[in-house]
């Protein structure tokens, strides 16, 4: 009986495991990138729905689109300084008018019983102060004559008694007579002393009475006036020359105090009012230029004011015209145009497009190398205008970017393109 034998298993050779794990690799890494590539959320879009711009370097003019409209450089309102029943209108609305034209009559007739009785009270007062007035003037007359008299007697009795002193001596007259020359003398210098203090208290006195009455005077006249020009207001005048161009008022109708009556434009020179988004009111200036075409002609304007109030997201700036203004300008007519916030910087742009709005710059789709795919890329932008968006990271020269609206495409990493 024969003895079992073992049988030795032959061994695979080497080559053909290298093989073997080299076939794995390929498959495993061909299964890896098809699982991959079904991972990725894409999208296909036609090509030719699809705007696609390239980036470059260059100057990034710093513009925004500004639309404003062209007003008078200057208006004026009329208002009714006191009410009144609308009596008679001179002037047609649309007209032109010279300064201090009459527009319309107001009547009122209690404002004119309250003039005339103003008028009446203040002139009584103005006599008042005139009577005054003059009595002082005439006490200071009277007081100047007494003093006249005083010193004519002074003189007399001077002369007086230089005769008698020599009469005295050789006993013509007697010392009493004497005496009593030496007495009226003494008695008429203490009376003029006394009068020059009391004439020097009473200028005094005049002298701060009369400043006192001229400033009531002034008071009374400057109320006297305002009395008058309340009852000349109901006479409506213009106060500049130009365009009466509103006068909404009929006849019979009644206008309160302070009621807008209507509004005159000068139409010899116009201005730009703008309204520009709150985003920018910290960089517009004034004397900042914008430029607009009208009629197949370029024209510019300068910002003369800048309106800090904020209305409905926007603020207002007033702009003129550095040159000639255009003909035929009407008031109201729109314009649009590019305002020029800084000098312009080399930069990288992308133009604008739709995509801004979907994602405010923050991300875009970038085209391969073969521009059958694009996928999604952050990056950085910085200052903007109508044209170009200026871009600070995410982005090199000559990369090809999906620049139109996004829409469907917002949720997805990659975009198929296809023809």
């Amino acid at each position: 009986m024969g003895m079992d034998r073992t049988i030795e298993k032959q061994r695979m050779p080497l080559w053909k495991i290298g093989f073997m794990v080299a076939g794995g690799s390929v498959l495993a890494w061909f299964g890896y990138g098809l699982l991959s590539d079904a991972s990725i959320n894409s999208y296909r879009a036609p090509l030719d729905q699809l705007i696609i711009s390239q980036t470059r370097r260059g100057a990034f003019e710093d513009l925004i689109p500004v639309r404003g409209s062209i007003q008078p450089f200057n208006s004026v309102y009329l208002d009714a300084v006191n009410g009144g029943v609308v009596e008679e209108v001179f002037v047609e609305e649309g007209g032109f008018v010279e300064a201090g034209q009459p527009l319309l009559q107001l009547s009122n007739t209690n404002l004119r019983l309250s003039a005339a009785q103003n008028d009446t009270n203040i002139t009584e007062q103005l006599n008042f102060l005139g009577n005054i007035s003059n009595n002082l003037e005439t006490e200071k007359l009277r007081t100047e004559r007494q003093i006249l008299d005083i010193e004519y007697r002074i003189t007399v009795l001077r002369r007086q008694k230089a005769r008698f002193e020599k009469l005295v001596d050789e006993n013509l007259i007697s010392e009493q007579e004497f005496e009593a020359v030496l007495d009226e003398l003494d008695y008429q210098q203490a009376i003029l002393d006394n009068t020059l203090a009391r004439q020097a208290l009473e200028d005094k006195i005049r002298k701060d009475r009369t400043l006192q009455i001229a400033t009531q005077v002034e008071k009374l006249e400057e109320n006297l006036q305002v009395s008058q020009s309340s009852f000349e207001s109901l006479l409506v005048r213009a106060p500049i020359a130009g365009q009466l161009t509103s006068l909404p008022v009929e006849i019979g109708q009644s206008k309160l105090g302070g009621e807008r009556l209507g509004q005159i434009d000068v139409v010899d020179q116009f201005k730009v009012v703008a309204q520009i988004d709150e985003f920018y009111v910290s960089r517009v200036m004034p004397e900042q230029l914008a430029t607009f075409s009208l009629n197949g002609q370029s024209y510019q304007v300068r910002v003369i004011k800048v309106y800090p109030q904020i209305t409905n997201g926007t603020f207002e700036v007033d702009l003129v015209f550095t040159a000639q203004e255009p003909s035929n300008m009407r008031r109201g007519q729109t314009l649009q145009m590019e305002l020029t916030l800084g000098d312009a910087v080399e930069s990288l742009l992308l133009p604008v497009g739709g995509f801004m709005q979907d994602t405010g710059g923050n991300w875009v789709f970038v085209l391969n190398e073969d521009g059958d795919e694009a996928y999604r890329r952050e990056i950085t932008t910085g200052r903007r205008n109508n044209r170009f968006v200026e871009v600070t990271a995410g982005l090199a020269p000559g990369d090809r970017v999906i620049t139109s609206g996004y829409g469907p495409m917002l949720s997805r990493e990659r975009v198929q393109l296809v023809e």
